[in-house]
């Protein structure tokens, strides 16, 4: 066999790999990684979600805000708090950034707030909380062109204040795609036909984020469908489609069926109340969604595979 011939099908080989393991098998590997029991975990153990705990302020509200900081920064994240003013009083929002390799590729937001209706506040909205967790514990674990950028907002409440704050500061960010997380633990019954359904708010101006979400939830969802709602500008993705960004609500359906919405029943001690394996397959295609958009790089291992190919036919020459 001729050895040149021989190994430029080698290096043909070689890129064919690489361009299935960048956009294809490596995404779902990263979402593979999403993890339940690790969402249980901060779901119950770091963000003061049960029976007779108040995340609305005080104590456990600040807490839960420096539990969230502290395990950006366990993430090696680039971890601050973002203060802005409220009612006279400072308030934060905790960031963490996971740097893209390309300054040009502009950034993607995942956020959720951590405040809640003076109560538990379990799935409103804890539960989006862990999931930003969880999806950053993932996420870091990799490089994207893109850089990503996790945001636990307060005050949302009161009128979404932390992520309107946040929204208009970085108005001149390159922000490529948002998506809040804002209430996602709490599936309707197998008998609904909104069981297992995930709902995606937005303008149409958001489309396209909306459409790149909603497919994320076909490959990666585990069963959980997405469909779409309209403009909604009653959660943290509005202050940013007000600032021109492509933005979108990631919601449970039927918000006004959650018997617990608002009330201090809104707790993991409820029983069949929190629904785990359900809130981990939101988690996930917001994740596959995330890595998808953002670029994976390719792994050293494999960029170095391609190297030597390339070195190889070199030398035959």
């Amino acid at each position: 066999m001729n050895i040149r011939n021989s190994m430029s099908v080698l290096v043909a080989v070689i890129v064919l790999a690489l361009t299935s393991v960048t956009f294809g098998g490596n995404v779902l590997d990263v979402v593979t990684n999403v993890n339940q029991t690790t969402y249980y975990s901060y779901l119950n153990d770091y963000l003061y979600t049960h029976t007779g705990d108040n995340r609305g302020s005080g104590t456990q509200h600040n807490l839960a805000r420096n539990n969230i900081q502290s395990l950006f920064g366990s993430f090696g994240l680039q971890t601050s708090l973002s203060p802005f003013t409220y009612g006279g009083t400072t308030y934060n929002n905790v960031v963490g950034v996971l740097p893209g390799t390309d300054p040009t590729a502009g950034q993607y937001i995942v956020g959720a707030h951590y405040d809640s209706a003076s109560n538990p506040g379990a799935d409103d909205d804890a539960s989006g909380v862990a999931g930003i967790l969880e999806a950053a514990n993932v996420l870091s674990k990799y490089q994207f062109k893109s850089t990503l950028v996790f945001i636990a907002f307060d005050r949302e409440e009161q009128g979404l204040v932390g992520s309107n704050a946040y929204a208009s500061a970085h108005s001149g960010d390159d922000i490529r795609g948002m998506v809040a997380m804002d209430m996602i633990a709490y599936n309707l019954p197998e008998n609904n036909s909104n069981h297992d359904k995930a709902l995606i708010y937005g303008r149409s101006s958001s489309d396209p984020v909306k459409q790149a979400l909603a497919s994320a939830f076909s490959a990666y969802g585990n069963g959980v469908t997405a469909f779409f709602g309209g403009a909604f500008d009653a959660s943290d993705h509005a202050p940013f489609e007000w600032n021109g960004k492509q933005a979108v609500l990631l919601i449970e359906p039927a918000v006004r069926d959650n018997p617990y919405y608002h009330t201090a029943n809104d707790t993991v001690d409820m029983p069949n109340y929190i629904d785990y394996q359900y809130a981990t397959n939101m988690t996930r295609a917001t994740v596959g969604y995330l890595a998808g958009s953002a670029g994976l790089v390719p792994e050293p291992a494999t960029m170095a595979l391609l190297g030597l190919g390339v070195l190889l036919l070199r030398r035959k020459k």
